[in-house]
């Protein structure tokens, strides 16, 4: 995976990973660009997920003007804002996480299952067929 900016300078670029966050901040207004690749791996398939925040560009901090428009309390609230988007991202993150175990879970479980059921399977088999030689080995022959 790999994401470019306007320049087509590369930010961000990951190889052979199984999973993981990460965060961009955009420097400059403009296209954004990320790829994903499946070149290592084609036999399994993929899942890929992400989020995109678009938030206000920083404001500048005026010394004067701090007591109209940065009061502390607005960055309070803008702080538990960003929190808050925080908590749920991560929330979506785990959410297909555990959706995957599961399904994995569920998979291997089935196979356990199906594999319990062909071990039934055999030992009735060889039973039934220990006792028909067993039944053979044991016949009297009479030779008149």
């Amino acid at each position: 995976n790999r994401s470019s900016d306007l320049d087509e300078k590369v930010i961000y670029s990951g190889d052979r990973e199984s999973n993981g966050k990460y965060t961009v901040s955009a420097h400059m207004d403009g296209v954004y660009l990320y790829c994903f690749s499946n070149r290592m791996s084609t036999m399994t398939p993929k899942t890929v997920m992400f989020s995109m925040d678009v938030g206000d560009a920083p404001k500048d901090a005026n010394p004067g003007d701090t007591d109209k428009h940065h009061n502390k309390l607005e960055g309070m609230i803008q702080e538990l804002s960003v929190a808050m988007t925080g908590v749920k991202h991560e929330q979506d993150y785990m959410e297909v996480r555990e959706r995957l175990h599961r399904q994995i879970n569920d998979s291997t479980n089935g196979r356990v299952v199906w594999w319990a059921i062909f071990e039934a399977i055999v030992i009735v088999a060889m039973t039934i067929g220990q006792i028909y030689y067993l039944k053979r080995f044991f016949e009297v022959r009479r030779v008149v």
